[in-house]
């Protein structure tokens, strides 16, 4: 039996069809390949400008800040050089000169190298002196988170004095939230207080 020319060349006609749409399907893989790479560098690229951007904002308000900082040292160091020309002789007085003298060289480090200089003023004493730079941090953590958690209570108390006679005796160093329900239990409590 011959084969018929018809039947002979369909396997041949279907080894080129795949052998074309596996080379199309590679062709489409690379080129998705070489988008996806494209679009990784363009999002790469766009996320360090952004960076940089950021970056240079920062530094350009932080500047600003140190400006209008060291403008304020200046003032407050000229008012102690007055308070201390004007005063009697004393510990106090040379105490209240230093305090200025240093207040204007902070002003001065400020002027001159911004909030980067600090920075590295930082840095520097934290590399020379590690234990007293990690201790004088905890303090000034201590320090800031007080003021922050007295800072609601202190509207409050303002607020409780306003003669009613409630919140007068808080002391400042409870949590934010204890003049509040102080006040309430004492607006519950004064009624009852009141009864014969």
């Amino acid at each position: 039996m011959a084969e018929s020319p018809a039947t002979g060349g369909a396997p041949s006609q279907v080894q080129e069809t795949k052998e074309d749409a596996k080379g199309q399907a590679q062709q489409v893989a690379a080129t998705a390949a070489e988008h996806a790479s494209a679009v990784t560098q363009e999002a790469k690229g766009k996320a360090i400008d952004v960076v940089h951007d950021v970056r240079r904002e920062l530094r350009t308000q932080g500047d600003s800040q140190a400006q209008r900082l060291a403008a304020t040292l200046h003032d407050v160091s000229g008012q102690l050089d007055s308070m201390a020309q004007g005063g009697q002789p004393g510990a106090v007085t040379d105490a209240t000169r230093q305090l200025a003298q240093q207040g204007r060289a902070f002003a001065g480090r400020l002027e001159q190298g911004g909030v980067q200089g600090i920075g590295q003023d930082l840095t520097s004493f934290a590399r020379r002196r590690p234990v007293l730079f990690l201790a004088a941090a905890g303090v000034a953590g201590f320090a800031v988170t007080r003021m922050l958690r007295n800072a609601p209570s202190l509207t409050g108390s303002q607020s409780a004095g306003d003669g009613t006679g409630t919140g007068s005796g808080m002391s400042q160093s409870a949590p934010s939230t204890a003049p509040v329900v102080t006040e309430a239990v004492l607006v519950d409590v004064e009624p009852v207080s009141a009864l014969p």
